[in-house]
């Protein structure tokens, strides 16, 4: 009798492991399409994004970047052609976005390019579609 207690003992011990595990894997499962749930809309919301290509055509020797599209925190350095046009691509959403130059360490504005007036500010506008 012994040894049959021991083996009722250890298939119940059998079955708890095996109710654990199967709890486990349909947590695991549920972890698994709540993260490709979001991949999937991170993958969404990247094609989203467009690519702008911001231009300083006149002569300087350092441009930098800042707008709203980034809450105005960065100054993005352009890089310089041989030609001597300064350039930066940004990936962005669509939108309305205001830029300055910081073109050897004065903030200006491209005259070329469209402008607001935001609280006394003068901003170039770029608009992404």
């Amino acid at each position: 009798m012994n040894a049959q207690d021991r083996l009722r003992s250890i298939r119940a011990k059998i079955a708890v492991l095996e109710g654990k595990m199967a709890l486990a894997i349909i947590d695991a499962q549920k972890t698994l399409e709540e993260k490709q749930k979001r991949i999937d809309e991170t993958r969404r919301a990247l094609r989203l994004l467009r690519t702008a290509c911001v231009v300083w055509p006149n002569s300087a020797s350092e441009v930098l970047l800042s707008g709203s599209f980034d809450g105005w925190t960065t100054q993005r350095r352009m890089e310089k052609s041989s030609t001597g046009i300064f350039s930066l691509c940004l990936k962005l959403y669509p939108g309305r976005y205001e830029m300055k130059f910081i073109v050897d360490g004065v903030w200006r504005i491209d005259p070329l390019r469209p402008i607001v007036n935001n609280n006394g500010y003068e901003n170039n506008l770029l608009i992404i579609t």
